[in-house]
């Protein structure tokens, strides 16, 4: 793990301790790609990914992008959705990011669309794109 790599894995760890289902054994990972983006992971467990607590993260520039995130199928319903983009959100404020990114899909367990579950998180519709972001 790189410099940059250990940074961000430690600052995000420190941030998921606030997460109520976190515990120190779930999988927490780094990687740089060759063109500097830098992935993020966090899972509960080993498994297939609709049964674990999870998301990935690419930190580019002043950017973070949410590229996948999920509760398992039993902690949905409980604000623990909410909380999960808060810490992701605090991460990447303190990582240094402006914004965070996603492109939504998929309904939340109440029947919204993700896009009108980020809308009310206060993410805004980018412009010509399909994607929201929250700034920072």
């Amino acid at each position: 793990m790189n410099e940059k790599e250990k940074t961000l894995y430690d600052l995000l760890k420190k941030h998921l301790e606030q997460f109520p289902l976190y515990k120190q054994e779930h999988e927490v990972r780094a990687h740089t790609f060759n063109d500097g983006v830098i992935w993020l992971g966090y899972k509960t467990e080993q498994g297939i990914p609709r049964q674990t607590t999870h998301f990935d993260l690419n930190i580019t520039d002043s950017i973070c992008y949410l590229l996948d995130i999920e509760l398992e199928r039993e902690q949905r319903g409980k604000n623990n959705g909410k909380s999960l983009y808060k810490i992701i959100e605090n991460f990447a404020r303190e990582a240094g990011c402006k914004a965070v990114r996603q492109t939504p899909s998929d309904w939340t367990k109440a029947g919204k669309t993700r896009e009108e579950y980020l809308l009310n998180l206060g993410y805004k519709k980018i412009p010509d794109s399909i994607e929201v972001e929250k700034i920072l």
